[in-house]
């Protein structure tokens, strides 16, 4: 089901409060058209706290969400992500970062943001990508990689349990 919804990541500020930011929206919105075709460069937005930087991006995001044909093979997929303050170990942020790509992408290729608003758990999501996605070779990656996470978990906490069995069972000699 398709949303009405008119954003994939809700922005702060009011559209008549946020002015003379045309011209970076207009620069990232360009540089992320021309990554697809490898003709930009990297770029970085420095600005003291406060002065709407991530409201840049979300409304870049936004709009390569929505001005873009999604079915377009060479679309430039939307995501955002927003760091956590807290401290986290590598394996985390690289499973909150792969699990947040996979969301965006699907969301992005479905044009259905509630994807996004109402996350589903990874199995529902990857059983709706083998469904309604074409798989790409580079998204077949991401996936890859996560279902090879999973297993890998999977197995972790079947030995972790068989481990605590066998404590729990230790007779005395």
């Amino acid at each position: 089901m398709k949303s009405k919804q008119e954003y994939a990541i809700k922005t702060i500020v009011h559209p008549d409060v946020y002015t003379d930011r045309e011209e970076f929206l207009s620069y990232y919105y360009n540089a992320a058209m021309d990554a697809k075709t490898r003709r930009t460069m990297s770029s970085v937005l420095l600005g003291m706290r406060r002065m709407g930087k991530t409201e840049i991006f979300k409304r870049v995001v936004n709009r390569l969400f929505f001005e873009q044909d999604y079915q377009d093979l060479n679309a430039a997929i939307p995501v955002f992500f927003q760091f956590s303050d807290e401290t986290t170990t590598r394996d985390d942020f690289a499973l909150k970062y792969l699990v947040n790509f996979i969301r965006w992408y699907v969301a992005f290729k479905l044009r259905n943001v509630e994807i996004l608003t109402k996350p589903r758990q990874i199995d529902d999501l990857l059983e709706l990508t083998n469904k309604k996605i074409t798989i790409s070779r580079g998204f077949s990656v991401a996936i890859d990689l996560l279902i090879t996470r999973q297993i890998f978990l999977k197995k972790c906490r079947a030995l972790y349990l068989i481990d605590a069995v066998e404590t729990l069972f230790i007779l005395p000699q």
